[in-house]
């Protein structure tokens, strides 16, 4: 049972966990690794990453670029970058860029076309990145349960759209949620939930910051109409990620948001809910207080996550990511370490 791990440099893979320092192989020099993703349905693994869009049919040894079309968009910042990737059971992929863009290609990949109903959303010229180029980035985008055409896409930071026909219109739904997401989850046709971050955009035009927002775990149980804050009172309000496994849901959130992680001016959490948000217990883990977890999968039965510092305006050279496993007793312990931030992690099965 193999292992991919996504850094902020690069893509490696390693054959066992657990492993030492130097042994994950680096198999995709693609900068940053923004997303790493198989699905059932679709042969193979797929990353999106600073670089573009790749897809492995070997388990991860090579890769095929897809081609996503990113241009010269940003004058004074090069080219775009892809920012989520979806195989749906279709046979459909779609890929989401910083700016930004929705792409479709229904040839596996060899040609795309924009969806450009996606750039006519009225709440559009609101959306803003929270680090330069201020331009937004497409961090989320899902297909819900049981309904194959209606898509999900988050914005950072722009709040969550949705679309009932693959796609090709979009509704505007950036009042029902704060801007700044970062993963959606759906976990059935009508119940999802949102791990969002502090970017209030009317806020920062007011020259108050962008580390503002309230942030926080959202529920949505009537399908993107309304959400609900479900840590309400928590400090530690600024979420990546959220997993779900076994009936028990799992996020770590940090009382600041990455600015304040340059010089380790913040504090990380984990917590844990058996009964779905109700109540939430603090656990611990290796890397905390700083450490932010920010993926997570199961690994031959057990719960495995990664961490690190992401997203700081100037990347320190001084912090290891780190891979973590769950044991039989509930304590979390470091099972890795690789020398850039973990994250993504996918677990392959051959």
């Amino acid at each position: 049972m193999s292992l991919l791990i996504g850094t902020d440099d690069g893509l490696y893979r390693v054959e066992d966990v657990p492993f030492e320092r130097g042994e994950p192989e680096e198999v995709l020099d693609c900068g940053v690794v923004t997303a790493v993703k198989s699905w059932p349905h679709t042969e193979g693994v797929f990353v999106a990453s600073s670089t573009g869009a790749y897809r492995s049919l070997d388990g991860g040894q090579t890769w095929t670029d897809l081609g996503v079309p990113l241009g010269d968009r940003f004058w004074h910042a090069g080219q775009s970058e892809v920012w989520s990737i979806l195989a749906t059971a279709d046979g459909v992929l779609y890929a989401g860029t910083n700016d930004p863009y929705i792409f479709r290609s229904v040839d596996g990949g060899e040609t795309w076309n924009e969806l450009k109903g996606f750039r006519e959303l009225p709440s559009r010229g609101y959306w803003e990145s929270p680090i330069d180029p201020h331009y937004a980035r497409l961090r989320a985008l899902e297909v819900v349960p049981g309904r194959p055409d209606q898509l999900i896409a988050g914005v950072e930071a722009g709040g969550i759209h949705l679309s009932n026909d693959g796609g090709q219109t979009w509704v505007d739904r950036r009042d029902t949620i704060i801007d700044d997401i970062h993963q959606v989850l759906p976990i059935s046709e009508d119940v999802w939930l949102a791990a969002t971050g502090y970017l209030d955009h009317d806020l920062e035009n007011l020259g108050l910051g962008h580390a503002v927002g309230e942030g926080g775990l959202y529920r949505t149980t009537d399908a993107g109409e309304s959400w609900t804050r479900i840590d309400r009172g928590n400090d530690f309000s600024y979420i990546r990620r959220v997993f779900v496994h076994d009936g028990a849901l799992y996020f770590c959130g940090g009382e600041e948001a990455p600015p304040a992680w340059v010089d380790d001016d913040h504090e990380a959490a984990l917590f844990k809910s058996t009964n779905f948000g109700r109540d939430f217990e603090r656990l611990s883990y290796p890397g905390e207080p700083h450490e932010i977890i920010e993926t997570w999968d199961i690994y031959d039965g057990d719960i495995i996550c990664g961490s690190g510092l992401f997203d700081v305006p100037d990347q320190r050279d001084d912090v290891e990511g780190r891979l973590m496993r769950q044991t039989d007793g509930e304590e979390f312990e470091t099972v890795g370490r690789i020398e850039a931030n973990v994250s993504r992690i996918e677990v392959l099965s051959s």
